[in-house]
């Protein structure tokens, strides 16, 4: 059984060393929803959506492993504080992240931005020493010492009407897992 999240309780995370090849994970902006979906890991037999994290305005998918498979923000990028000289993390490594608790509410992040909006910070705790994990190639993890989520960076954020570039994107995605039998993936 896994522990509930209150409000207040931090998001605990399970690190290791990675176990694959990194997947190309990126966000795009749903131009007439205002919403931003971010595809992390194929919808697959064996990374189906099991569970979910919640926040008003954040949504975390997970899979039966606790892997993040996709996160969703219904929170029009208007309203996401703009950070003048935002700079991604410059050092990450690959690791394989597992979520520890689920089916449940999150706090409340705060949602931060670039001047262009093709970034995106997911924060839900500051941390005076983080540490910073390559979940997929536009989407990084900022952990505090103990394990506990910091935040989620998304960059590279492209914009998307009617929801074709992630239709093709999934399109994609796909062909390339059915050329591997068993894909690993690693976050």
């Amino acid at each position: 059984m896994h522990p509930a999240i209150s409000q207040t309780t931090s998001l605990k995370l399970r690190i290791s060393p990675p176990s694959g090849n990194l997947l190309p994970g990126r966000g795009f902006y749903q131009l007439e929803e205002d919403s931003l979906y971010v595809q992390i890991a194929p919808f697959s037999d064996n990374y189906r959506f099991f569970s979910y994290l919640e926040s008003e305005h954040v949504r975390f998918d997970l899979d039966r492993e606790g892997r993040l498979l996709f996160v969703e923000v219904n929170c029009p990028r208007r309203h996401w504080r703009v950070v003048e000289d935002m700079s991604c993390p410059l050092h990450s490594q690959e690791a394989d992240i597992r979520w520890l608790s689920f089916r449940s509410q999150m706090p409340n992040p705060e949602l931060s931005t670039n001047q262009s909006r093709t970034a995106l910070i997911v924060r839900f705790a500051p941390a005076a020493e983080t540490r910073t994990y390559r979940l997929a190639e536009s989407v990084l993890l900022e952990t505090s010492r103990d394990s506990t989520l910091a935040a989620v960076w998304i960059t590279d954020i492209i914009d998307d009407l009617a929801g074709q570039c992630i239709a093709a994107y999934r399109r994609k995605f796909r062909s390339q897992c059915e050329k591997q039998p068993d894909p690993v993936i690693s976050y």
